[in-house]
């Protein structure tokens, strides 16, 4: 393959996009995990730590991506943060079926929660931590009585479903939502792909 030709091949995926986007509006295509662990203790590495997200002391959060998802917290939500030798390096946070109000993507149960955020320090990350973060985030979560938990995950976002699997979830639906021709209310399709 020549220069030109990957040139080519990206302007026709750009026309490609944008024809699809004139077409379908605003979409989004999710894949639906579901926890599947049902191991209560588990064994830490050494200098990790799983912790509550319930009061950070002022200035313990360095890096600026973790401190930019604290507004994940607040009622209905429950954080927990990966610390690392007294480092905070990754977080996730769960919100309740009172806060997760997405009702086209998912519904949730009186004791279900969606994990919505995970999020491992750009430096911090490839070491497996947010794998370690989810499992044992999780394990807390049914600890407290929350039981199933469920995360949605953008369908091409490996790094992020490759973690969910590596931490014992497993997929159980994708959800596709489009908005043909500037429709005021999107057309949604799930399918489960088990139960």
């Amino acid at each position: 393959m020549t220069i030109g030709d990957s040139d080519e091949g990206s302007r026709a995926k750009r026309a490609l996009k944008t024809v699809a986007r004139a077409l379908f509006g605003q979409y989004r295509f999710n894949r639906i995990y579901r926890s599947g662990t049902t191991d209560l203790e588990l064994a830490q590495a050494p200098g990790v730590s799983i912790q509550r997200l319930e009061s950070l002391p002022s200035g313990s959060i360095e890096d600026p991506e973790l401190l930019g998802r604290l507004w994940y917290g607040g009622h209905d939500a429950t954080g927990y943060g990966l610390f690392l030798n007294g480092n905070l390096v990754a977080t996730c946070w769960f919100w309740g079926p009172q806060r997760f109000n997405d009702h086209l993507l998912w519904v949730l149960g009186k004791s279900e929660a969606m994990l919505v955020d995970v999020v491992t320090a750009s430096r911090y990350r490839g070491k497996g931590l947010a794998p370690l973060l989810i499992r044992s985030a999780s394990a807390k979560m049914r600890q407290m009585g929350w039981n199933p938990l469920y995360a949605y995950i953008w369908h091409t976002h490996h790094a992020s479903y490759h973690a969910f699997e590596k931490a014992g979830w497993a997929q159980i639906a994708w959800v596709i939502e489009v908005r043909p021709l500037g429709m005021r209310r999107p057309f949604r399709l799930c399918w489960r792909t088990r139960r």
